[in-house]
Formats: structure tokens, C-alpha cells, sequence
């Protein structure tokens, strides 16, 4: 399990991009913060936020992306295998 963002202001952050919102250096130092809503900030892991989608999304849209809020990079993808019923698979 490794952190890979924070959550706040209703949107997802990068580790930098908190780090320079929020004037810290260490990681363990955010959960003290609040953002402009009033709400703390909230680490985000590398096991969190995918989901399985429908089989006719996944064919078009195989690939999702979680994005920084702040500075709009790629934190980090998600690409979801289509399974086939067996009755879709070809006979060899």
C-alpha cells in the first residue's frame, strides 16, 4: 500500500502539489490541515478509487486515469482486462 495523492477541496491532489498548497515538508504533517472547505485532507492509496466498469465501457475505454486537480499530471492508471463468457471465445 503506498500513498499516492491527497484528497481536499472536493477534488484530488498530487503528493507535490499538497506539499506546496499546504507549506509542508513531511508526509505524516497534512492530516492536520484543513482545506477552504473545512474539511481535512485525506490520504489517497494505491489500493483506492478504481472501479470495475461495464464490459461495453471497458471496450472503448479501457484505460482510467486519476489526474492532479492542481497541476493537471497523471497520477496514476488503471487499465481493466474485458473478460469474456467462455461462449464469446473462439473454438480452436
Amino acid at each position: 500500500m503506498n500513498l499516492i495523492a491527497y484528497t481536499y477541496e472536493a477534488d484530488t491532489h498530487c503528493i507535490g502539489c499538497t506539499q506546496k498548497r499546504f507549506s509542508i515538508t513531511y508526509s505524516l504533517d497534512i492530516f492536520n490541515q484543513v482545506d477552504k472547505e473545512g474539511n481535512f485532507v485525506h490520504a489517497l492509496y494505491d489500493i483506492d478509487e478504481w472501479y470495475e466498469l461495464e464490459d461495453w465501457y471497458v471496450q472503448e475505454n479501457p484505460i482510467q486515469y486519476l489526474a492532479c486537480g492542481t497541476c493537471h499530471g497523471i497520477i496514476d492508471t488503471y487499465e481493466h482486462e474485458l473478460i469474456m463468457p467462455a461462449t464469446w471465445q473462439r473454438n480452436k
